[in-house]
């Protein structure tokens, strides 16, 4: 979102920005000036319609972006008074998305997730692409001793959901840090979330060269520490994208989501793609007859990925 935020700043510097965010992404770009932030936390759900209400009655916006699908927030979109709402066509929409806008993008359904976003912009007759991820971050002084040696980062985790088969083995992320370690002298710095699942299995992540800190960081401190690194590994999740946005090397490991429309923006040279292959293994389909957004849901699916092309595809970046 943060190309899109700062695409609109750069055409109407005084332009007045509401963003409706979730607790967890708002920590991450809390710092930027300007913007008026409504912060969604979903354990807290009431005190969230609450305010939502308080600003429909006191005031009304020039355009609402409605730029997700799920179903909270399509109720939430109702709360918001405003003279157009925009939203995804057809193509896009899930849980009656389509039925609560005024506007729908004009957009290919077979496009990147960012180009869908700036499709919105579009809609406005904005025609720009500023592709910048600025942030303000908070200075860290806690994990300064890591940069005074050169390390990767792996995030071997991703968002804990039913059915999301997105994890490689553990045991593959051990060996691939013994590798960097013998053949490039560079230690492992393991990142994660701090939910019990995470935090008990990065235990298996217990050698010298491997700096465990999952679940001790906040996102602040999780790029200020990506920014340092020499590239970065793992699935798609939230941090891929963040390694991505602070310009790193990205190892991508894509197996059950397509990387065309989910990979890192402009960052793909090192992506490990076996959606292909996945597809036709699993669901007996090609990429020109399967629905765009389609998902591998099986539990062995990341197996296709072998530790020697990771380790090739580091060779490359290194060498």
């Amino acid at each position: 979102m943060l190309p899109i935020v700062n695409t609109l700043r750069s055409r109407s510097p005084m332009l007045d920005i509401t963003w409706i965010i979730n607790k967890t992404e708002y920590e991450l770009v809390k710092n930027m000036p300007n913007i008026d932030f409504i912060v969604v936390d979903k354990s807290k759900m009431l005190k969230s319609i609450i305010r939502l209400l308080k600003l429909r009655s006191q005031h009304k916006f020039d355009v609402l972006l409605h730029m997700q699908i799920s179903l909270r927030a399509n109720i939430l979109s109702l709360l918001i008074n405003c003279s157009r709402k925009i939203g995804f066509n057809k193509n896009f929409s899930k849980d009656f998305h389509s039925l609560l806008n005024h506007e729908t993008i004009q957009c290919s359904n077979k496009i990147h997730v960012l180009e869908s976003f700036f499709c919105f912009l579009d809609q406005l007759g904005i025609k720009e692409k500023l592709l910048d991820w600025t942030i303000p971050l908070d200075t860290d002084q806690e994990f300064t001793y890591l940069y005074e040696s050169q390390y990767i980062i792996i995030n071997p985790f991703t968002s804990n959901r039913r059915l999301n088969y997105r994890e490689w083995d553990l045991k593959n992320y051990k060996f691939i840090s013994k590798y960097v370690f013998s053949n490039y002298n560079l230690k492992t710095v393991i990142v994660g979330g701090k939910s019990n699942y995470e935090v008990e299995k990065s235990k298996i992540f217990d050698e010298s060269y491997i700096i465990n800190l999952v679940g001790k960081t906040n996102l602040h401190q999780l790029c200020n520490i990506i920014k340092k690194c020499k590239f970065y590994i793992g699935p798609d999740s939230g941090t891929l994208h963040i390694a991505s946005m602070m310009g790193k090397h990205v190892v991508g490991l894509y197996v059950t989501s397509n990387p065309d429309r989910t990979g890192p923006f402009n960052n793909m040279d090192h992506i490990i793609n076996k959606y292909p292959l996945a597809l036709m293994k699993y669901k007996n389909k090609e990429i020109s007859n399967a629905k765009w957004g389609e998902r591998i849901r099986e539990k062995d699916a990341m197996s296709l990925i072998t530790i020697d092309e990771v380790g090739e595809m580091i060779d490359r970046i290194m060498n």
